[in-house]
């Protein structure tokens, strides 16, 4: 849903006409859009960026079309790995995001990056290669 526009972010209701602040719920700076929050919103950032370590080099923040582009030129023996870990970051910082918005819960980026790397590492030790890939994290 977050690739084909199908999360209700500040523009999509906007755009219906139903009237909401359309500030990131996240970082309180930007306009709210899927691209901004997964991943050019400094606090999605920050998750993703502890998750894969190697983004650094990037001049750009990668919106979540570019991120897994980038998955799947570079990384060979372990695209499953991050493609698991760029979902469950998007799964999670939505919740986040909701709890935040609704539910006035506002969790840090990297508590949030823990349990999303938890919830990885629960689900890749259960594959062939789990305990190789595990130690990635």
């Amino acid at each position: 849903m977050a690739i084909r526009g199908g999360l209700k972010t500040a523009d999509c209701l906007i755009f219906r006409g139903i009237l909401v602040s359309n500030t990131c719920a996240l970082c309180h700076h930007f306009e709210e859009n899927v691209s901004h929050i997964f991943f050019e919103c400094d606090y999605s950032f920050a998750i993703v960026s502890s998750l894969m370590r190697n983004l650094g080099f990037l001049l750009l923040r990668p919106n979540i079309l570019q991120l897994f582009e980038y998955i799947d030129e570079s990384h060979t023996n372990d695209k499953d790995m991050y493609f698991l870990l760029v979902c469950s970051a998007v799964y999670h910082i939505w919740r986040g995001r909701n709890e935040r918005k609704f539910g006035g819960n506002a969790v840090s980026s990297t508590s949030l990056a823990i349990k999303i790397k938890t919830a990885v590492l629960s689900k890749i030790r259960m594959w062939k290669k789990g305990g190789i890939l595990s130690e990635m994290l």
